[in-house]
């Protein structure tokens, strides 16, 4: 299945990672850049190209999405002589993603960029879009930049073994994208179906359609945020340790609902429905004794914000968002009790 972005293509189908070099044509020099684990997945879709592309690896891990890291990245292209024709194949989740693709485009002003997601994350969410970076000491995926890659390519396959935790951190995004835009699909979750297939492209769709209309990122595509805020505080107050993203997105998420509840844009009933279906996929719980205040801090440093205005995504009902401004430091501490209650 080709999914058709109005920048590059999406090819979904089980068995395209052997195929890769296949489906998309390099100009030059193909450098696969993958985790040090997920090596044996790195040398397939290497083997894939004619030569086989040369394979970089990086440790995995949000403590190793630094502009060190980065800058490792760039001085291994350097020394194996790569071009401005050459082409970077980020293949893992959204750490490799993210870190690999901000390398590709800072490589001697941007080169071409594949993103081979292998976390069901990153094959739901962040796989899309173009956007990557590396995080900072004081928030994360603050410095990066716009890179739409030339093409993605998505096999379910890979998800086979995939931790179990990993798996459903992966769900709380999907189930994100449900509350956003997809009824049908937040249902799938509610009814606790493990219709994966289905999940991704349902998913995959959402996401595209946003970013489409909206490709860097200065309206519509906030709404991308939906959970992000609190969540990304959760994760700096935890210095990016003992928890997944797609956790802490399931947390801010509920924090974002009781926001959204204190100011009558969303209902009760849908709230509960919300709430409880997040819960039912067991995201890990958060320390009892997080530094809330550090939480807050965090949020200061959150990318929607626009000069002294802090602005979240709320949801107004199951399918539906909107971007809402002037949202105070209360309401926020408010949204992080309820996410950590």
């Amino acid at each position: 299945m080709i999914i058709s972005t109005r920048r590059y293509p999406i090819h979904l189908s089980r068995g395209s990672l052997n195929r890769v070099g296949q489906l998309v044509s390099p100009r030059g020099r193909v450098f696969v850049v993958t985790a040090t684990a997920l090596c044996e997945l790195g040398e397939r879709v290497a083997r894939s190209f004619d030569p086989p592309a040369t394979v970089i690896t990086m440790d995995d891990g949000e403590a190793n999405k630094t502009l060190a890291t980065a800058e490792r990245i760039v001085t291994e292209l350097l020394e194996h002589n790569a071009k401005r024709d050459s082409m970077v194949v980020a293949v893992g989740g959204g750490v490799v993603g993210d870190t690999a693709g901000f390398a590709a485009a800072m490589f001697l002003r941007g080169i071409d960029l594949v993103q081979v997601p292998t976390t069901l994350l990153a094959q739901v969410d962040s796989a899309y879009g173009g956007k990557v970076g590396v995080n900072h000491p004081k928030g994360k995926n603050l410095i990066g930049a716009f890179h739409p890659p030339r093409a993605v390519v998505v096999d379910p396959d890979v998800l086979r073994s995939l931790p179990d935790r990993e798996l459903r951190s992966g769900m709380f995004e999907a189930l994100k994208g449900g509350v956003l835009g997809d009824a049908a699909l937040f249902e799938l979750f509610e009814q606790h179906r493990d219709a994966i297939d289905q999940i991704i492209e349902r998913a995959v769709r959402v996401k595209t359609a946003i970013v489409d209309s909206d490709e860097r990122e200065k309206d519509l595509r906030r709404l991308l945020n939906y959970g992000h805020t609190i969540a990304h505080g959760i994760e700096a107050a935890m210095q990016y340790q003992g928890i997944t993203h797609g956790e802490a997105v399931g947390w801010g998420m509920i924090g974002a609902n009781e926001i959204a509840v204190r100011r009558g844009l969303l209902s009760d009933r849908d709230r509960t429905r919300i709430d409880r279906t997040i819960r039912a996929w067991e995201p890990a719980p958060v320390p009892a004794d997080i530094d809330r205040a550090a939480i807050l801090a965090a949020t200061e440093h959150d990318k929607k914000n626009t000069g002294s205005m802090r602005v979240m995504v709320l949801p107004t009902g199951i399918g539906t968002c909107d971007i809402v401004e002037g949202i105070s430091e209360a309401e926020i501490a408010a949204g992080i009790e309820a996410a950590l209650g």
